[in-house]
């Protein structure tokens, strides 16, 4: 009987205790800061080069056994670069334990991180799907631009917001950093 009970204290003393163990400010700076290099600054660039690369009869995707290429539809190619490339950033923000000072630029770093999930998801799928269906190079500069302006402008915000709340506590917690 004793036994159970000491186990049964150790293990609710080590659930508690998990609580009070938060993440480092660097481990914050990488999950957050660092994986924001994969947004794209321009939709317009990205679109260009995937066209190019179709034109070119480069786009290519790994063949089923990994060990080839395989030529690739934009969609394909979408599905497979850009569907899951935020998911994960996405589950390893928000299993950060932050401190209380963390907390702002952890929930920051999530709105941003699903905002682009979700272009990527919808957005480049239908522009993607564009490409694939022949149509014109105006009408998919068009669609790129359109959506630069609209939904790049907002994640361009989400972004500074992000780098606004992070930089300062980075530069509180002492880490360090290059900005380019």
């Amino acid at each position: 009987m004793k036994i159970k009970v000491g186990l049964l204290f150790v293990l609710i003393f080590s659930i508690v205790s998990c609580n009070f163990i938060h993440d480092t400010p660097d481990y914050v700076f990488n999950i957050i800061g660092l994986n924001t290099n994969k947004i794209p600054i321009s939709f317009r660039r990205v679109f260009k080069e995937f066209r190019q690369h179709k034109a070119d009869g480069t786009l290519r995707l790994p063949s089923d056994d990994g060990k080839t290429m395989k030529k690739a539809s934009c969609v394909e190619v979408v599905q497979y670069a850009y569907s899951d490339t935020f998911k994960e950033d996405i589950r390893r923000i928000k299993s950060l334990n932050p401190t209380e000072d963390a907390k702002p630029v952890v929930e920051a770093g999530i709105e941003l991180f699903e905002y682009v999930d979700e272009i990527q998801s919808k957005d480049f799928m239908i522009i993607a799907k564009m490409i694939d269906d022949g149509k014109s190079d105006e009408e998919i500069d068009y669609a790129a631009k359109k959506l630069d302006e609209t939904k790049g402008v907002i994640l361009d915000q989400k972004q500074s917001k992000v780098m606004n709340l992070l930089l300062p506590y980075a530069d509180a917690n002492g880490v360090e950093y290059k900005r380019f």
